[in-house]
C-alpha cells in the first residue's frame, strides 16, 4: 500500500513539475506567449475574452501560432497544479497577459470592457500588442 501511494505521490509531483516548468522556464525573446486563465465558473466575458483571442490568433497570427513564435496558453486560475503560475503573475482570477521575454502586458482589464459589446477594440488591443 506505501508502494502505490508512493507511486502515485511521484506521479502527481512529476506531472505538476512538468506542467508547472514548461510555463515558467525563462521566456524565449523571440516568443510571445498569451496566456489566458479563468476560474472554474465562467460568465460570458470570461468566455468571449478567450474567444475573441483566439479569433485574432486564427486570423492575423495563424503563421506565428503554427511556427511557435506565438503561444497561446489557457488556464484555470483555480487548479492547485497552476499555483505557482497565478502566484508568480499576480492573477486572482480572469487575466489576459500578453509575454515577451521579461516584457508583461495585461490586457485584463480591456478584456472585460470590450469582449462582450465591443469585441473590435478588444481585437485591436491585442494585435497592437502582438505587433510591438
Amino acid at each position: 500500500m506505501k508502494t502505490v501511494l508512493f507511486i502515485m505521490l511521484a506521479l502527481f509531483v512529476s506531472v505538476s513539475a512538468q506542467t508547472y516548468g514548461a510555463t515558467t522556464q525563462k521566456p524565449d525573446s523571440a516568443k510571445k506567449e498569451i496566456l489566458y486563465f479563468h476560474n472554474t465558473r465562467r460568465c460570458a466575458t470570461c468566455k468571449a475574452i478567450e474567444a475573441e483571442t483566439k479569433k485574432v490568433l486564427d486570423e492575423n497570427f495563424s503563421n506565428e501560432v503554427k511556427n511557435g513564435k506565438i503561444v497561446f496558453s489557457e488556464y484555470n486560475a483555480e487548479d492547485k497544479s497552476n499555483k505557482e503560475l497565478v502566484k508568480e503573475l499576480g492573477v486572482t482570477g480572469t487575466a489576459l497577459i500578453i509575454v515577451e521575454g521579461d516584457k508583461k502586458t495585461d490586457l485584463t482589464s480591456k478584456g472585460f470592457m470590450y469582449a462582450v459589446k465591443q469585441p473590435e477594440k478588444l481585437r485591436k488591443a491585442i494585435i497592437k500588442a502582438l505587433e510591438e
